[in-house]
Parts: structure tokens; C-alpha cells; sequence
């Protein structure tokens, strides 16, 4: 057995795969975009296969650019954007529907109904409330030959060479399929919705042997010892999984979780539960608050006002002193918490004829820290856990240091930026390392190194007349 780590992180804008050694040097990564289409409001659809495709591309370029084979690999962990929902051929591997990306909005009327009419607790974003519809779409197909998944499942079984369907319950969680007082598959949501439980993957641990790699899928046949949802990992990545550590990750959303160690939380539906890892028996939770678009509001920002790629964005933003009374709501697919209103829609305010595209860039890494605080304050109402003394924070957008600066002073907090910015993917190599013993079942300190702590710059009351000014601009009165 090799002893290097493989990660595989499958997230909602990116494909990532990187190889990390056992005390936490992140040897060689590749990043591929993920394709998205949006073919009517609301919807959001990726080819599942062509994300197969881009981990197979990724994993030969990562091995090769660091002169190492999948010979020398010790284990792989996937971690992915959670409650996706594909359905695939098990007879041929090939996806019979797109897969339905979690902030597709095609779910809202159903979920609805199945909270009036099934008693759930679901929201639009969740897989209960698309997936009838995707096994409906495709009626000539025979549960018998259906297979369903979020995009980890997917890669488990094309990397393991379709002998493995498997699901972890960090992901099954936010599927809404799980049951939350037996903790496995919600049957009884499944007889109401007339679907097959032949289709649904089986449980499995976050870390442990999963499934072994077909050497025809990566060129040897590899244990696939971790299978862990994004935001929990990259908790897990942060070393948080002491009850009040918290992390954020600033991608294509903005997803604030704390760990809850050992308790099961459910302070307020917009403040979700979820299972942050389960082996063995043993279940840690965490608690979650999201700003539903976050890098992707950035993304639709730039095209739009023509504000160019990433960084010349981050230079406009750095090239002016304030936004001048400019202020944006980040909610291209409906606001997230606090608020928890699916209808509620992104709104650019206090243009003027001398806003310029520096202002709309900063009013708009303002208005991710400020969604953030409202956030942080919530949750900090609704639970006594230990007090943080830090933010953790990782994701893409961490490459902002005007936007970690922002941070750091509206909520009051040193910021603390991951080293590799991805921790997803140091989380995923952490647990898969833990699955095939390499590592402890508490051991993360390796993985966890941050380049730089930003301190906060402004009082506290400074900071709440900002978060004030701009929730006075954004939201309506009621």
C-alpha cells in the first residue's frame, strides 16, 4: 500500500482532486470547472458523467504532475455538494436524468405539499423534493435497473467499478430521505411517495473500507475509505468537531456551520441539524446556516456589469474606500438564514450617477459579510454552546483579503484563513486516512494550517451601525 492521500472534492461550481502526504503537505491538486445549466428560473442541472469524466482527467494530471502513480496511493475520500439527486442505468453506469444541483428551485411547490400532506420537515433545495419527478421522467426505465444518488454516490460507483452504491449519512441527511429517530432510510417517506427503496444506495460509515478502486477506473485497485459531505468536511478539515468550533466556507454559497460534538440541536428550521460524521455507531452533529449564493451571486455580478475575472473583481473592490452607499443582496435562489424565504430574490441598492463598478464590487463582498453576521448573531440567540474565539474560514473567496478583512471587523472575530483554502478537501483526506488507520480518529492537526489572521479593525458598535445601515437598505419594511 502507497501512503499518499487522494481527495476528492466534487463541488458545485469546481471539480477538485488533490494528493496530500500523511503529515498534511498538500503535494499536487487540479481544478476543473463543473459546467452548470439553468434551462428555465429556478433550475439547476450538471452532467453527472462529465463530472465522472473531469475525475478521471484530474486524478491522471494531478498523479503525473507530481511524478507519482495511483500505485501510491494508501486510500481516496470523495466529499461533494450535497443532496444533488442523479438517477443511473445500473446495468449500463450511464445517467438517465441531469443531475439536479442542490439550489435547484424546482422542488418548492412539492415540498410544500409533502410538509402539509406527509408531516416532513423539508426544504426546496433538499432531494425529496425533486426526486419523484426525476423517477417519473423516466418511465420506461424499471426501478429494478434504477440506481439513485447525490454526485458522491455517483463517483463511488464509477470508481469502484459499479460494485459499490453507497451513500454516507452525512450526505443521506440533507437528502431528507433519512430517518431521523432510527437514522436510516426513511421508509415511510419513500411508501408516500410510491418509490422503490431498491433504488436508494446503502448506508454506509464517513470513514472506514467503503469499497476498493477498479485499477481499469484510476490504474490500481486503491481502498475508497471515506465518503463525507463538503460543509462537514471542510468542518472536519478546520479541525472544529469540538462542540462550538465553527467554520465558513465561502464558495458558491456562504455556509457557516458550528459542531454540536455529541448533541443533536434543532433550535430553528432555518438553522438545520445535520450528522457531522458517523462510525461505528458514533454520530458528532453540527449546526448550519447558508447564504445561498455567495460566489455564485459574484459570478452573475461580474458577467453582468462586465467586471471582469476574479481578480481584477478583488482589485476594483480593493480600489476604492467605501461603496458609497451602495448596498446588494446575495439572493439569486431565494434567501437563506435567518430569513429561510425561498422567494426572495437578489436586489442591487442606492445607485447614483456616480456609482462606479469599484463600488459595485465592494458593495458586493460587503453584502457576503454582512449576510454572514446576520447569521452568526442568529445562531448565537438560539443555542448557549461554547463560545469561538475565532472564525475559521476557507473556500474560494478566501482569496479576498479586502472580504476577510470585512469579515474579521463586522463580526467582531479574528478570521482565520486555511492555508490550502480548500479545507473540503483536506477534510475528505483526513477521514480517509482515518479509514484505513493511518491516522486517528481525532487526528487533524496535520491538515490544519491557516497563512494568515485577520484581526477586526473596528468597534463593535462601529460594526453593528454598519450591519444596521445595510439591513436598512436591503430588506423591506414591513
Amino acid at each position: 500500500m502507497g501512503a499518499l492521500v487522494l481527495a476528492i472534492d466534487a463541488g458545485t461550481t469546481n471539480l477538485r482532486v488533490c494528493v496530500f502526504s500523511l503529515d498534511g503537505t498538500l503535494l499536487g491538486q487540479t481544478t476543473l470547472p463543473v459546467a452548470t445549466r439553468s434551462p428555465a428560473p429556478g433550475l439547476v442541472e450538471q452532467d453527472a458523467e462529465a463530472i465522472w469524466r473531469s475525475t478521471q482527467t484530474a486524478i491522471g494530471r494531478t498523479l503525473a504532475r507530481i511524478g507519482r502513480t495511483a500505485q501510491d496511493l494508501a486510500c481516496i475520500g470523495v466529499t461533494s455538494q450535497r443532496t444533488s439527486a442523479v438517477l443511473w442505468d445500473r446495468t449500463t453506469g450511464e445517467p438517465l436524468t441531469p443531475l439536479v444541483v442542490w439550489s435547484d428551485l424546482r422542488g418548492v411547490q412539492r415540498a410544500r405539499a409533502l410538509n402539509r400532506d406527509a408531516g416532513t420537515a423539508l426544504a426546496p433545495q433538499q432531494a425529496a423534493a425533486k426526486l419523484e419527478g426525476l423517477v417519473a421522467s423516466r418511465p420506461d426505465i424499471p426501478a429494478a435497473r434504477m440506481a439513485f444518488g447525490n454526485i458522491d454516490t455517483f463517483l463511488i460507483w464509477k470508481l469502484s467499478g459499479g460494485t459499490a452504491h453507497v451513500m454516507d449519512r452525512s450526505q443521506a441527511w440533507p437528502t431528507g430521505y433519512l430517518n431521523l429517530q432510527t437514522l436510516g432510510w426513511n421508509t415511510e417517506l419513500m411508501a408516500f411517495q410510491a418509490l422503490s427503496p431498491e433504488i436508494f444506495p446503502t448506508l454506509c460509515d464517513t470513514w472506514g473500507p467503503l469499497a476498493m478502486s477498479d485499477p481499469r477506473a484510476i490504474g490500481a485497485a486503491v481502498p475508497i475509505a471515506a465518503d463525507v459531505a463538503d460543509q462537514q468536511s471542510a468542518l472536519i478539515g478546520q479541525g472544529c468537531e469540538r462542540a462550538g468550533e465553527f467554520k465558513v466556507t465561502y464558495g458558491t454559497s456562504a455556509t457557516l456551520d458550528v459542531s454540536t460534538g455529541g448533541a443533536f440541536l434543532y433550535p430553528d428550521p432555518n438553522f438545520p441539524p445535520f450528522i457531522l460524521s458517523a462510525v461505528g455507531g458514533e454520530f458528532r452533529f453540527c449546526l448550519e446556516g447558508m447564504v445561498f449564493t455567495a460566489g455564485a451571486a459574484l459570478d452573475w455580478l461580474r458577467a453582468t456589469f462586465g467586471l471582469g475575472e476574479i481578480a481584477e473583481f478583488n482589485a476594483l473592490a480593493d480600489s476604492v474606500a467605501t461603496s458609497d452607499g451602495v448596498a446588494f443582496l446575495p439572493a439569486l435562489q431565494g434567501l437563506g438564514a435567518p430569513w429561510g424565504d425561498p422567494d426572495r430574490r437578489a436586489g442591487l441598492h442606492g445607485l447614483s450617477g456616480a456609482t462606479g463598478r469599484g463600488q459595485i464590487a465592494l458593495a458586493a463582498l460587503e453584502s457576503i459579510a454582512f449576510r454572514v453576521c446576520e447569521i452568526h448573531h442568529r445562531l448565537g440567540q438560539l443555542t448557549d454552546l461554547p463560545p469561538a474565539d475565532h472564525l475559521r474560514a476557507d473556500g474560494g473567496l478566501t482569496s479576498s483579503d479586502r472580504l476577510m478583512q470585512l469579515q474579521a471587523d463586522l463580526i467582531g472575530l479574528p478570521v482565520a484563513r486555511h492555508a490550502h483554502r480548500e479545507a473540503t478537501a483536506a477534510g475528505a483526506a483526513v477521514c480517509a486516512a482515518r479509514g484505513v488507520g493511518l491516522l486517528g480518529a481525532d487526528e487533524t492537526r496535520a491538515f490544519v494550517a491557516h497563512d494568515r489572521v485577520f484581526e477586526p479593525q473596528i468597534s463593535r458598535d462601529a460594526a453593528a451601525a454598519r450591519l444596521a445601515a445595510w439591513q436598512a437598505a436591503v430588506h423591506p419594511a414591513p
